[in-house]
């Protein structure tokens, strides 16, 4: 199987809602309970492609699900990852062009599909470390004008649902499916979450189908993001799964390996504590200059480390990056 060293919130994000199980399960924990009770009995069907812009893929992860209403008809759930530390001011415009692009697609052009759009539910998965004050509606982006054109614009734009600030419990009721989203709730959280992320791993593992795709995509997140060493996830694999616990990690080493990925797996490594970095950062000095993104996307693990250890004490951005341009 491929594994997506570069993009691993989205491999887990979409692998997780991949599944029709899994999938519905989420769908009954965090819509509105009105709208759960809109759903009919059928699981979801989770749809191929990505709506997302190319350049916003690295920061935003998607995956369109078509469900069946009581009445009969259909509608779709437009589940978007947004998967920076802090939140985006333009989600509600980019939901609304993904959503065009969504309706254009289904209608293909056809009157009779145009008269009659399915409803499309947009729901915003966040798993950064920093409060969501993003506006929820284009509406509430307008400012400054008469209300009378603020009212000519959509005023509901998204459900939010912040996994860093929902009970672990209340994830979802299918244990797969909750370790799909406690990985993502924990990936943004350094060095102070630590003992909460190392409880949480037998749980995670444990829940795992045995042998599966998504058991070996989420062993890789874990080194990679979470950055577990071997050792610490083999024992924690055996806590969970007494008696193979070192083969799901071994295997999963080898897979690397054999298809030449070690390589990758250290540049996850490195995404991981570049993501560690940056989340201090905007802690610290808020959202950061493009000059310094580009100096954290380019650095060593080396570097990383050194700046990492210097933005803990540092009075300002030019004290962490002693001897580099920032403009």
């Amino acid at each position: 199987m491929e594994f997506n060293l570069n993009q691993p919130h989205d491999l887990i994000f979409r692998a997780t809602l991949s599944d029709q199980h899994r999938a519905d399960a989420i769908l009954r924990a965090h819509l509105e309970p009105w709208l759960g009770a809109l759903l009919a009995d059928e699981l979801p069907v989770p749809l191929d492609g990505t709506f997302v812009d190319e350049e916003l893929r690295a920061s935003q992860s998607d995956k369109l699900l078509q469900v069946t209403l009581r009445g009969g008809q259909p509608a779709f759930v437009y589940a978007l990852l947004e998967h920076k530390s802090y939140s985006d001011p333009g989600t509600a415009l980019q939901l609304w062009k993904y959503k065009a692009r969504i309706w254009e697609a289904y209608a293909r052009g056809e009157a009779d599909r145009l008269r009659a759009l399915p409803a499309i539910v947009p729901l915003v998965f966040y798993h950064g470390r920093q409060p969501w004050t993003a506006p929820r509606s284009i509406a509430a982006m307008v400012s400054g004008q008469d209300e009378r054109l603020q009212a000519l614009e959509p005023t509901f734009g998204y459900f939010l649902r912040d996994l860093g600030h929902i009970p672990v419990e209340r994830l979802a009721a299918d244990p797969a499916a909750r370790a799909g989203l406690l990985v993502l709730r924990y990936s943004h959280r350094g060095e102070e979450a630590g003992d909460e992320k190392l409880a949480a791993l037998p749980e995670i593992l444990a829940a795992l189908p045995d042998e599966s795709d998504f058991e070996r995509q989420v062993v890789v997140y874990l080194m990679s993001v979470w950055n577990v060493r071997r050792l610490t996830l083999s024992a924690a694999a055996e806590a969970a799964k007494p008696g193979r616990g070192e083969a799901m990690v071994g295997h999963v080493v080898q897979e690397l390996l054999d298809e030449g990925k070690t390589a990758g797996l250290t540049e996850g490594l490195t995404t991981g504590r570049a993501d560690s970095l940056t989340q201090l950062l905007e802690h610290r000095f808020g959202q950061l200059p493009e000059a310094v993104q580009r100096l954290i996307a380019s650095a060593s693990q080396a570097e990383l480390a050194t700046w990492f250890t210097a933005a803990l004490d540092a009075t300002s951005l030019v004290a962490v990056f002693e001897g580099h341009a920032l403009d």
